[in-house]
């Protein structure tokens, strides 16, 4: 059975990564929504929203007693420990329930996920990928995006940027760097040209592996 390749597509809140996920979508590759796979964790394992709740008090629960993300979100980002220390309650259910998708996939054949995962490094799951994508914009043009998606005020858009990464960070960590300044036409284009050049690559790694495996037998 050829193993399935796992390839990270990552970025800062805003910059355009769910556009490009979304257009590897549409080209038929298979991707895991890793913020999904967040909600999925919190509504499915209660023992982790009870986690969360103990950790940062049940002001975070809504009324029927699921996570008020938002509410979460205020009382973590701008405070690092917080923010650190949400990660280590979560992440390890989120990895473990990514790598059992991705076990599953593997099974069916599928011959690349690509897992979207905005906190891609801070989780660890970096080290399960082959190749790494990150999409990046100008602070401004994130700026903006993110106070009308998520509805926030400029303040609290602030400090979720400030919480998050530099350029440099992604771009030192990536195989392919997607830069996108705002023109949907050219964030398509870029974006068509990071797979076909992806697909290469992995198609020439699947190549080097059955070549391998035939010197061996």
């Amino acid at each position: 059975m050829k193993r399935t390749h796992v390839v990270g597509l990552t970025g800062q809140t805003g910059a355009g990564k769910s556009t490009v996920s979304s257009l590897m979508r549409a080209r038929g590759i298979e991707v895991i929504d890793c913020d999904q796979v967040s909600r999925d964790v919190v509504a499915g394992e209660k023992s982790c929203l009870a986690d969360l709740a103990l950790e940062f008090s049940i002001s975070i629960l809504n009324m029927d007693g699921t996570l008020n993300r938002k509410k979460l979100a205020s009382i973590v980002f701008g405070d690092p420990q917080k923010l650190s220390r949400l990660n280590e309650l979560i992440f390890p259910h989120i990895r473990a329930e990514i790598g059992r998708r991705i076990a599953e996939l593997e099974k069916k054949g599928v011959p690349l996920v690509v897992l979207d995962a905005p906190t891609l490094f801070e989780s660890g799951a970096d080290a399960d990928c082959e190749v790494i994508i990150s999409v990046l914009a100008p602070e401004d043009e994130r700026l903006n995006r993110i106070v009308v998606r998520d509805h926030l005020t400029d303040q609290e858009a602030r400090r979720r940027i400030a919480s998050q990464h530099d350029d440099a960070f992604y771009a030192s960590r990536s195989q392919l760097v997607i830069r996108n300044d705002g023109d949907p036409q050219a964030l398509h284009l870029k974006t068509i040209e990071a797979i076909d050049l992806l697909e290469r690559a992995l198609q020439e790694v699947g190549r080097q592996e059955q070549a391998d495996g035939e010197e061996e037998l």
